[in-house]
């Protein structure tokens, strides 16, 4: 693994862990925060995966 592939791999999980912590002490409701966590990760699995496929 590279260093720019390490540093990539950080900043993406840097930046879920950012978004995972935002949803979770956002003032929402039980549902509404797990609705937009899963949002969230369906969009990075996207993301990640087009990633891959470059």
């Amino acid at each position: 693994m590279t260093n720019k592939s390490k540093f990539a791999l950080g900043a993406i999980m840097g930046a879920a862990a950012g978004i995972v912590a935002g949803l979770l002490t956002a003032p929402k409701s039980g549902k509404m925060t797990r609705k937009d966590i899963k949002a969230k990760a369906v969009e990075l699995k996207k993301r990640t995966s087009e990633k891959e496929a470059k």
